[in-house]
């Protein structure tokens, strides 16, 4: 064979390895998008800026069962859970008479356990289902509030401290010019 035609044939050699084939310039194919296209869900919902789920019971352990149910299933649905806490337990009297008399028969404490749930990130459409779920599980006894979050539940949380507070108004107490006076101070 002369140089003329090894050159030719060379060079066509390597002009076919430039061009790609069929399966190539495709590229690699989804299996799942063989049959059906991929839809994009480009749907906007709104979302509650920040939800409470209040529960408050009588009986502590099913409470707690409940709340850790209401967790786990706000974490199922995708909300964040930014905060889930125990508020202080209020204690009832109940007093119970002998029949047809205003003698008290016997007296019972009955301490009512409050728990919080606070979600963020809340869409619209999942809340609805998800709040009917929970009002489908709730346990005998147990009562449950869900609304917005306020400034007013979040004070709700803390347990006031009365010695710091009259501390506090003894100090303010102190900067009145008569008291002053009257302790010797001026």
């Amino acid at each position: 064979m002369s140089s003329k035609t090894v050159s030719v044939v060379s060079r066509l050699a390597s002009q076919s390895r430039r061009f790609a084939s069929l399966r190539e310039t495709v590229g690699e194919r989804d299996p799942s998008l063989l049959y059906e296209p991929k839809f994009q869900d480009k749907r906007e919902f709104p979302e509650y800026n920040t939800i409470n789920v209040r529960i408050q019971g009588h009986d502590f352990g099913s409470l707690e069962k409940y709340q850790a149910y209401i967790h786990k299933t706000a974490k199922r649905f995708g909300f964040s859970v930014s905060d889930s806490y125990a508020v202080a337990a209020q204690t009832q009297k109940a007093i119970t008479y002998k029949p047809y008399s205003t003698v008290a028969e016997s007296e019972i404490d009955l301490p009512t356990y409050d728990r919080v749930v606070r979600l963020t990130e809340v869409s619209a459409p999942r809340f609805s289902l998800f709040s009917q779920i929970i009002r489908a599980h709730i346990p005998v006894g147990v009562t449950m509030t869900v609304k917005e979050h306020e400034k007013a539940d979040e004070d709700s949380r803390y347990i006031p401290d009365q010695l710091l507070k009259q501390k506090q108004e003894e100090l303010k107490a102190l900067d009145d010019p008569n008291v002053r006076r009257n302790l010797g101070w001026e």
